[in-house]
Protein backbone atom coordinates (compact mmCIF):
# COMPACT_ATOMS: atom_id res chain seq x y z
CA UNK A 1 0.00 0.00 0.00
CA UNK A 2 1.39 3.38 -0.91
CA UNK A 3 2.36 5.69 1.91
CA UNK A 4 -0.17 8.40 1.14
CA UNK A 5 -3.08 6.15 2.06
CA UNK A 6 -3.44 5.75 5.82
CA UNK A 7 -6.39 3.69 6.99
CA UNK A 8 -8.11 4.90 10.12
CA UNK A 9 -11.53 5.16 11.70
CA UNK A 10 -12.80 8.69 11.24
CA UNK A 11 -14.09 10.22 14.47
CA UNK A 12 -16.21 13.35 14.18
CA UNK A 13 -15.48 15.80 17.01
CA UNK A 14 -17.16 19.11 17.75
CA UNK A 15 -15.36 21.90 19.58
CA UNK A 16 -16.38 25.46 20.53
CA UNK A 17 -15.72 27.96 17.78
CA UNK A 18 -14.17 31.38 18.27
CA UNK A 19 -14.56 34.06 15.59
CA UNK A 20 -11.87 36.69 15.16
CA UNK A 21 -11.04 39.38 12.57
CA UNK A 22 -13.41 41.09 10.17
CA UNK A 23 -13.35 38.62 7.30
CA UNK A 24 -11.59 35.59 8.55
CA UNK A 25 -13.04 33.62 11.47
CA UNK A 26 -10.01 32.06 13.09
CA UNK A 27 -11.15 29.04 15.09
CA UNK A 28 -8.63 28.27 17.80
CA UNK A 29 -10.23 24.93 18.73
CA UNK A 30 -11.97 23.88 15.52
CA UNK A 31 -11.22 20.85 13.41
CA UNK A 32 -10.10 22.09 10.00
CA UNK A 33 -11.51 19.21 8.00
CA UNK A 34 -13.49 18.36 4.89
CA UNK A 35 -15.24 14.98 5.02
CA UNK A 36 -16.64 13.48 1.81
CA UNK A 37 -18.76 10.34 1.80
CA UNK A 38 -18.94 9.24 -1.84
CA UNK A 39 -21.33 6.68 -3.33
CA UNK A 40 -20.62 5.56 -6.90
CA UNK A 41 -23.12 3.55 -8.91
CA UNK A 42 -22.05 2.03 -12.20
CA UNK A 43 -24.12 0.16 -14.75
CA UNK A 44 -23.67 -0.76 -18.38
CA UNK A 45 -24.71 2.63 -19.75
CA UNK A 46 -24.22 5.18 -16.98
CA UNK A 47 -22.25 6.15 -13.90
CA UNK A 48 -23.40 8.48 -11.12
CA UNK A 49 -21.50 9.80 -8.12
CA UNK A 50 -23.28 11.16 -5.06
CA UNK A 51 -21.49 13.16 -2.35
CA UNK A 52 -22.57 13.69 1.23
CA UNK A 53 -20.10 16.20 2.61
CA UNK A 54 -19.49 17.97 5.91
CA UNK A 55 -16.99 20.84 6.07
CA UNK A 56 -15.71 21.84 9.51
CA UNK A 57 -13.73 24.89 10.57
CA UNK A 58 -12.92 28.01 8.61
CA UNK A 59 -14.05 26.94 5.14
CA UNK A 60 -17.70 26.71 6.30
CA UNK A 61 -18.27 30.42 7.14
CA UNK A 62 -16.23 31.51 4.12
CA UNK A 63 -18.57 29.61 1.80
CA UNK A 64 -21.53 31.24 3.55
CA UNK A 65 -19.93 34.66 3.05
CA UNK A 66 -19.68 33.95 -0.68
CA UNK A 67 -23.34 32.92 -0.82
CA UNK A 68 -24.52 36.00 1.13
CA UNK A 69 -24.33 38.28 -1.90
CA UNK A 70 -25.83 41.38 -0.22
CA UNK A 71 -23.86 40.91 3.04
CA UNK A 72 -26.95 41.17 5.23
CA UNK A 73 -26.05 38.06 7.28
CA UNK A 74 -29.18 36.31 6.01
CA UNK A 75 -28.85 33.59 3.40
CA UNK A 76 -31.88 33.41 1.15
CA UNK A 77 -32.93 30.59 -1.14
CA UNK A 78 -32.39 32.90 -4.12
CA UNK A 79 -28.78 33.58 -3.03
CA UNK A 80 -28.17 29.85 -2.56
CA UNK A 81 -29.54 29.01 -6.00
CA UNK A 82 -27.59 31.82 -7.66
CA UNK A 83 -24.30 30.86 -6.00
CA UNK A 84 -24.54 27.17 -6.81
CA UNK A 85 -25.51 27.82 -10.44
CA UNK A 86 -22.29 29.81 -10.75
CA UNK A 87 -20.36 27.14 -8.86
CA UNK A 88 -21.76 24.34 -11.01
CA UNK A 89 -20.95 26.12 -14.27
CA UNK A 90 -17.38 26.97 -13.29
CA UNK A 91 -16.69 23.53 -11.82
CA UNK A 92 -17.98 21.80 -14.95
CA UNK A 93 -15.65 23.93 -17.06
CA UNK A 94 -12.74 22.85 -14.86
CA UNK A 95 -13.77 19.19 -15.09
CA UNK A 96 -13.53 19.30 -18.89
CA UNK A 97 -9.75 18.88 -18.56
CA UNK A 98 -9.88 16.17 -15.87
CA UNK A 99 -11.07 12.85 -17.31
CA UNK A 100 -11.20 9.42 -15.70
CA UNK A 101 -11.04 6.21 -17.70
CA UNK A 102 -13.00 3.01 -18.31
CA UNK A 103 -10.97 0.56 -20.39
CA UNK A 104 -8.62 3.47 -21.24
CA UNK A 105 -11.53 5.40 -22.77
CA UNK A 106 -11.78 8.93 -21.27
CA UNK A 107 -14.99 10.12 -19.62
CA UNK A 108 -15.89 13.41 -17.95
CA UNK A 109 -17.79 14.02 -14.74
CA UNK A 110 -20.50 16.67 -14.80
CA UNK A 111 -22.09 18.23 -11.74
CA UNK A 112 -25.86 17.94 -12.05
CA UNK A 113 -27.21 19.18 -8.71
CA UNK A 114 -26.12 20.65 -5.39
CA UNK A 115 -28.19 20.14 -2.24
CA UNK A 116 -27.83 22.41 0.79
CA UNK A 117 -31.05 21.89 2.77
CA UNK A 118 -29.88 23.42 6.06
CA UNK A 119 -28.12 26.54 4.76
CA UNK A 120 -31.08 28.84 5.42
CA UNK A 121 -31.34 27.82 9.09
CA UNK A 122 -27.75 27.06 10.14
CA UNK A 123 -25.68 29.62 11.98
CA UNK A 124 -22.74 31.25 10.22
CA UNK A 125 -20.26 29.13 12.15
CA UNK A 126 -22.03 25.77 11.91
CA UNK A 127 -20.46 22.89 9.95
CA UNK A 128 -21.40 23.17 6.28
CA UNK A 129 -23.39 20.21 4.94
CA UNK A 130 -23.63 19.75 1.19
CA UNK A 131 -24.82 17.08 -1.19
CA UNK A 132 -23.72 16.88 -4.82
CA UNK A 133 -24.76 14.65 -7.69
CA UNK A 134 -22.42 14.02 -10.63
CA UNK A 135 -23.24 12.01 -13.72
CA UNK A 136 -21.41 10.50 -16.68
CA UNK A 137 -23.25 9.83 -19.93
CA UNK A 138 -22.41 7.46 -22.76
CA UNK A 139 -20.69 4.86 -20.57
CA UNK A 140 -19.80 1.72 -22.51
CA UNK A 141 -19.13 -1.46 -20.55
CA UNK A 142 -17.71 -4.46 -22.44
CA UNK A 143 -18.74 -8.05 -21.90
CA UNK A 144 -16.00 -9.68 -19.85
CA UNK A 145 -13.45 -7.82 -17.73
CA UNK A 146 -13.37 -4.02 -17.48
CA UNK A 147 -11.23 -1.55 -15.54
CA UNK A 148 -12.09 1.86 -14.13
CA UNK A 149 -9.10 4.11 -13.48
CA UNK A 150 -9.43 7.42 -11.67
CA UNK A 151 -6.95 9.97 -10.39
CA UNK A 152 -7.80 10.35 -6.66
CA UNK A 153 -7.38 14.12 -6.96
CA UNK A 154 -10.48 14.18 -9.16
CA UNK A 155 -12.64 13.03 -6.24
CA UNK A 156 -11.56 16.13 -4.28
CA UNK A 157 -12.05 18.57 -7.14
CA UNK A 158 -15.43 19.87 -5.93
CA UNK A 159 -14.07 20.82 -2.50
CA UNK A 160 -10.87 22.20 -3.97
CA UNK A 161 -12.95 24.36 -6.31
CA UNK A 162 -14.85 25.85 -3.35
CA UNK A 163 -11.53 26.67 -1.68
CA UNK A 164 -10.22 28.34 -4.84
CA UNK A 165 -13.39 30.45 -5.08
CA UNK A 166 -13.09 31.45 -1.42
CA UNK A 167 -9.49 32.58 -1.98
CA UNK A 168 -10.61 34.85 -4.81
CA UNK A 169 -13.86 36.17 -3.35
CA UNK A 170 -13.58 36.31 0.47
CA UNK A 171 -9.85 36.41 1.23
CA UNK A 172 -9.48 32.79 2.35
CA UNK A 173 -5.74 32.48 2.88
CA UNK A 174 -3.14 29.91 1.88
CA UNK A 175 -2.43 29.39 5.60
CA UNK A 176 -6.07 28.57 6.23
CA UNK A 177 -6.06 26.24 3.24
CA UNK A 178 -2.99 24.36 4.45
CA UNK A 179 -4.64 23.71 7.82
CA UNK A 180 -7.45 21.65 6.25
CA UNK A 181 -7.38 17.86 6.45
CA UNK A 182 -9.22 15.95 3.72
CA UNK A 183 -11.06 12.68 4.33
CA UNK A 184 -12.87 10.25 2.04
CA UNK A 185 -15.12 7.26 2.37
CA UNK A 186 -15.97 5.63 -0.96
CA UNK A 187 -18.43 2.90 -1.86
CA UNK A 188 -19.08 1.66 -5.37
CA UNK A 189 -21.91 -0.65 -6.36
CA UNK A 190 -23.99 -1.79 -9.32
CA UNK A 191 -27.67 -2.64 -9.62
CA UNK A 192 -26.85 -4.36 -12.89
CA UNK A 193 -25.24 -7.80 -13.11
CA UNK A 194 -21.71 -6.45 -12.85
CA UNK A 195 -19.32 -8.27 -10.49
CA UNK A 196 -16.26 -6.58 -9.00
CA UNK A 197 -12.98 -8.45 -9.28
CA UNK A 198 -10.43 -6.26 -7.48
CA UNK A 199 -9.80 -2.77 -6.13
CA UNK A 200 -6.79 -0.68 -5.18
CA UNK A 201 -7.04 0.64 -2.56
CA UNK A 202 -9.94 -0.80 -0.54
CA UNK A 203 -11.72 -4.12 -0.38
CA UNK A 204 -14.65 -5.99 -1.91
CA UNK A 205 -17.79 -6.76 0.11
CA UNK A 206 -21.23 -8.32 -0.32
CA UNK A 207 -20.07 -11.21 -2.47
CA UNK A 208 -18.11 -8.92 -4.77
CA UNK A 209 -21.11 -6.66 -5.39
CA UNK A 210 -19.54 -3.61 -3.74
CA UNK A 211 -16.20 -1.83 -3.51
CA UNK A 212 -15.60 -0.15 -0.16
CA UNK A 213 -12.75 2.21 0.68
CA UNK A 214 -13.36 2.89 4.36
CA UNK A 215 -11.99 5.68 6.49
CA UNK A 216 -9.25 6.61 4.06
CA UNK A 217 -7.16 9.57 5.12
CA UNK A 218 -5.97 11.45 2.07
CA UNK A 219 -2.59 12.97 2.82
CA UNK A 220 -3.02 16.63 1.92
CA UNK A 221 0.51 16.82 0.52
CA UNK A 222 -0.56 14.68 -2.44
CA UNK A 223 -2.62 17.62 -3.71
CA UNK A 224 0.69 19.27 -4.57
CA UNK A 225 2.47 16.15 -5.81
CA UNK A 226 3.38 15.44 -9.38
CA UNK A 227 1.08 12.89 -11.01
CA UNK A 228 3.97 10.51 -11.67
CA UNK A 229 4.59 10.08 -7.93
CA UNK A 230 1.32 8.41 -6.93
CA UNK A 231 -0.98 5.69 -8.28
CA UNK A 232 -4.51 5.92 -9.61
CA UNK A 233 -7.47 4.23 -7.99
CA UNK A 234 -8.03 1.06 -10.03
CA UNK A 235 -11.23 -1.01 -9.91
CA UNK A 236 -11.69 -4.09 -12.06
CA UNK A 237 -15.11 -5.63 -12.69
CA UNK A 238 -16.77 -8.19 -14.95
CA UNK A 239 -19.90 -7.88 -17.09
CA UNK A 240 -21.85 -10.81 -18.65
Amino acid sequence: MLKYFKYMMVVFLCFPLQALHSHGYVFSKANEEMHDNIQIEIDRNFLIIQYESVYFGQIAPHVRLMIDANSDNIISRQEIDSFFISYKNSLNRALETKPFYINKQPYLLRLVSVFAPSLTVDSLLAPLRLGMLFSVSGVKIHSGENELTIDPKLLFENGTHLIDMAKKQVAFTDKQHKAIGRFLQISMSSKDSLQFISTFPGRLTRNKKMVFVHGVFYDKTILNMDKSKYADIQIRFKSP
